[in-house]
């Protein structure tokens, strides 16, 4: 398989948030997720810190930070890759980073890689998220955005949630950069009831994250 095959595939699979916590095909071009590394001790003794007072997460080998309202109940997801996530109880909100670090090191920014295989993409991406929800994606949108000066990938979308005597819409908004050889992806995701009453505030929900300095390149 090749790298822009293999990026397309990782891409999708980020993309749709999966909590599959089986070995997947992807790991063949992927270095260990970061839960991988740190529960066999291969990671430096303060890669990460999280402070329950003020809910700010930093991951010091990912070079990601995110300051969460103090409302959100925070964890570490359930998916492989994730490494953080956060609830807003009362909006219905869930807000999760997905970071991944291809073993083949990515020429393009997400935007130009979206563009070169935009057909493919799009269909693949539909079809993992419909799969997976076993719902059809309504109001597809993707266009470019950023993400603290970050070219990204911006994706938002609906889909149909129907279990017991629930049934409404959610919407999904998400940003994919590529960034100091790592793949993030942002991800948020609320009923579009919710959604639709402060559209600004969800957008904003972005903001939280900040990018830490890369010492190494730094000191190059």
């Amino acid at each position: 398989m090749n790298i822009k095959y293999t990026l397309l595939a990782l891409l999708v699979i980020l993309l749709s948030c999966s909590n599959s916590k089986k070995q997947t095909k992807e790991d063949k071009y992927l270095e260990a997720s970061y839960k991988e590394q740190k529960s066999e001790g291969t990671l430096p003794e303060h890669s990460e810190d999280f402070d329950s007072s003020t809910n700010i997460y930093s991951n010091y080998k990912y070079l990601i930070s995110i300051d969460a309202p103090d409302n959100w109940k925070v964890d570490y997801g359930t998916a492989k890759h994730t490494i953080f996530r956060g609830n807003d109880p009362e909006l219905a909100l869930t807000f999760s980073m997905v970071v991944v670090e291809p073993k083949a090191k990515i020429s393009q920014n997400a935007w130009e890689f979206y563009l070169a295989n935009k057909a493919k993409q799009d269909a693949e991406l539909k079809n993992v998220v419909e799969s997976q929800y076993n719902s059809r994606i309504q109001n597809y949108n993707v266009k470019k955005g950023y993400v603290r000066n970050s070219v990204s990938t911006n994706y938002s979308y609906d889909f149909m949630v129907r279990s017991t005597d629930l049934e409404y819409l959610n919407h999904v908004i998400s940003y994919q950069i590529y960034r100091d050889d790592f793949m993030y992806t942002l991800t948020a995701q609320m009923p579009k009831v919710v959604y639709d009453k402060q559209p600004e505030y969800f957008e904003s929900i972005f903001n939280l994250v900040s990018f830490l300095p890369n010492s190494e390149k730094m000191n190059d």
